[in-house]
């Protein structure tokens, strides 16, 4: 599993850019972040903030969240801040 660079969600199926730099497309169930889109021509810090101050919800309704799912908690393991 891979790790989303704009929440820090650790459940992706692929990397959100291979090595070569080519993004994967996918799009972060926690986010909504689809790589090689969303983040074409905005940066991942913006994107976070972003999903931040739209209240940091879980994005894809078919997909449940993890258990006792905490975007804060999520941003803070990955190192990306939270409150």
């Amino acid at each position: 599993m891979y790790q989303c660079p704009v929440c820090g969600y650790k459940g992706l199926e692929a990397p959100p850019y291979e090595s070569s730099g080519s993004p994967s497309f996918e799009i972060c169930p926690s986010c909504g972040t689809e790589f090689g889109y969303d983040d074409s021509e905005t940066d991942h810090t913006t994107l976070r903030n972003t999903w931040i101050q739209s209240g940091a919800k879980w994005w894809d309704s078919s997909t449940p969240p993890p258990p006792n799912w905490n975007p804060y908690e999520q941003l803070k393991a990955a190192g990306l801040g939270g409150q």
